[in-house]
């Protein structure tokens, strides 16, 4: 492994970055949407959401299709879930689909 460089703090100028996966999050296309982005629609906790996305059947089997996508860049995975998938939440939940920003 190459040595670093060792210099002053105040010769590195200092630029605010965002995290690889918030710059993937305000990157995807319109229409899909984060677990975030889902419980705030359904106004429950974050949790809920990532909860029902692991939930199986008896038999083994996914209870939910939800979330149907995945954005990924290297070993980054975000977890996205589309109209479709929300419909399917909204049925669980037993509330009408929610406005979704970014669909007409």
């Amino acid at each position: 492994m190459k040595q670093p460089q060792i210099v002053d703090a105040s010769e590195v100028k200092k630029r605010p970055r965002k995290a690889p996966a918030t710059r993937m999050i305000e990157s995807l296309p319109p229409g899909l949407f984060t677990a975030r982005d889902v419980s705030e629609m359904f106004e429950v906790n974050i949790e809920t959401i990532r909860r029902l996305a692991r939930k199986k059947n008896s038999d083994g089997s996914d209870a939910f299709v939800a979330p149907s996508k995945a954005a990924k860049t290297g070993e980054l995975i975000i977890w996205v879930y589309t109209p479709a998938d929300v419909e399917e939440l909204a049925e669980y939940f037993g509330k009408k689909i929610p406005k979704m920003k970014g669909v007409k």
